[in-house]
């Protein structure tokens, strides 16, 4: 029932006009901002599909920071470690890989802050993805500690995504006008971001 849900709610998402590409300098500038970015060591980050926040640009703030990236292996995400000299080859979905033969594989123990895309997001945490339940594998890892965070348009924030037992909520929600804590949201509904 909940998943019959879920995909109605991915046709309607799909039906809606596009809306134009963003500046993501804006949503760039709300991830540098946070304190989170300048604790995390390792952060995950994703090369978008069409219509997804692109976050590619944070590989030019570097500096003490490792990056990683996912590549749809089989059913599941691997990860490798980003350096300037990579070279990338295009994925099952038509985006960017990591080509493992210039990239060292790395772990989810290893991530610090992850950077998750999705079709929507709600205020208490809820991710409604593409339903092929990568990153939710991903996540769900017992290795990985990290924070999460979801990566989406404002106007991709819904009132309410539903979830099933094996969806991860997020810890945060990005966009390129906000920050959302639904953990604080939780313990204090009146709080808004």
């Amino acid at each position: 029932m909940i998943q019959a849900e879920k995909q109605r709610l991915r046709a309607h998402l799909r039906t809606l006009p596009s809306s134009p590409p963003q500046d993501p300098s804006l949503l760039l500038a709300v991830i540098l901002g946070l304190a989170e970015w300048e604790q995390a060591g390792f952060l995950l980050l994703f090369t978008p599909l069409p219509g997804e926040p692109d976050v590619t640009g944070l590989l030019s703030h570097h500096g003490k920071k490792f990056f990683l990236f996912p590549r749809i292996s089989g059913g599941t995400l691997q990860l490798f470690h980003w350096r300037p000299e990579s070279t990338w080859i295009t994925g099952p979905f038509g985006v960017w890989e990591p080509d493992p033969a210039s990239w060292e594989e790395s772990s989810p123990g290893q991530i610090d802050l992850a950077l998750i895309p999705g079709l929507a997001f709600d205020r208490l945490g809820g991710r409604l993805g593409r339903g092929k339940g990568y990153y939710d594998r991903l996540l769900g890892d017992p290795t990985f500690r990290g924070l999460k965070a979801g990566i989406c348009q404002e106007e991709r924030i819904l009132p309410s995504i539903p979830m099933e037992p094996h969806d991860v909520p997020m810890d945060l929600i990005l966009t390129e006008q906000s920050v959302i804590m639904p953990s604080s949201r939780l313990d204090n509904p009146s709080q808004s971001s």
